[in-house]
Formats: structure tokens, sequence, C-alpha cells
């Protein structure tokens, strides 16, 4: 009896480091930010969107998070130089949630970027971003640019809720 609990214990604890080893495999085939990682790569990227006066782009970036069981995708907007990569600092991010449908980055002019959206849990957002955030503007800000930043829900009523409060179904 002692011989197969031993036999049965040695398989138990190879399957288990098997299924953490397959675990830590899977979570690294993800694109997503890592510590060693910088820069989204530009397959992360969603959308990239040329300010009119083209000296600044509006980035969409899917960052999925959490694996393939119990994950999610966050759906992150930034403002970079012209054909600069997205760096991956929260203090760039403008605009962060999940779920988010129907996404779509619009320059209305120089100063002002709209985020539509059909649906939207937003988990963080500002309205304001300036050039000072991925440049130096000098020690005065003498050189600073601003861009507001707005949402626009495609429904003029709810976007994550309906009416009786429920959630949305993502489509």
């Amino acid at each position: 009896m002692q011989s197969i609990l031993k036999v049965w214990f040695a398989a138990v604890r190879k399957s288990a480091i098997c299924a953490g080893i397959a675990f830590c495999l899977l979570a690294g085939c993800k694109e997503t930010a890592s510590p060693d990682r910088k820069e989204f790569s530009t397959s992360a990227e969603q959308m990239r969107v040329t300010s009119p006066n083209g000296q600044l782009d509006a980035v969409l970036v899917r960052d999925p998070y959490g694996g393939a069981i119990g994950g999610g995708v966050n759906w992150n907007v930034y403002i970079v130089a012209k054909g600069a990569p997205v760096v991956i600092t929260a203090a760039h991010e403008i605009f962060q949630a999940d779920p988010f449908t129907g996404g779509n980055l619009i320059w209305k002019r120089d100063h002002l970027l709209e985020i539509h959206y059909d649906i939207a849990h937003i988990e963080e957002f500002r309205n304001l971003w300036g050039l000072h955030e991925v440049e130096d503007v000098g020690p005065k800000g003498e050189r600073d640019y601003e861009v507001e930043i707005r949402l626009a829900p495609t429904s003029g009523d709810f976007s994550i809720l309906t009416p009786d409060g429920a959630f949305r179904r993502k489509n």
C-alpha cells in the first residue's frame, strides 16, 4: 500500500510541475507589457491617427492581461510624437477601458482629440495632455503644447449600462 501511495504522490507532483511550467509558458505568449519591455510593439497598436498639424499621433493600444482563463483586455489611449513608439508608463496614458467596443480616435482640431466608443467601462481618463509628458519643454514649460481629450459615446443615452441599470452585452 505504501509503494502505491509513493507512486501516486510522485505522479501528482510531476503533473503539478508540468502544469506550472505550461502556465508560465502560456502566460509569456501574450502581447502585453512586461518589466523588461519599455514600449508596446506595433502589433499591440489597434489604431494610430495623426493630428491635423502632423506633429502628434493618438494611439489605441490593446493590452491583454490575466491569460486565457479569467483575463481580459485593457484598451489604452496614448498621445506620442508622430511616428514615436508608445512608451509603457501609466503617467502618459490618457484613457483605459475594459470592455471597450466600437473604438475610434478622431482629431477634431490640433488641440482636440475625441475618443469615440459604443460600450466602455472606463477605468482611467483624463481630459488634458501636455507635450511635456513626452519631451523636454524647458524649465518653465515655454514650449509646452496642450491637447484636450473629449469622450464621445455613440449612444446619446447610456454606454455601459442599459436604462434599467443592467450591464450592456458586448457585441
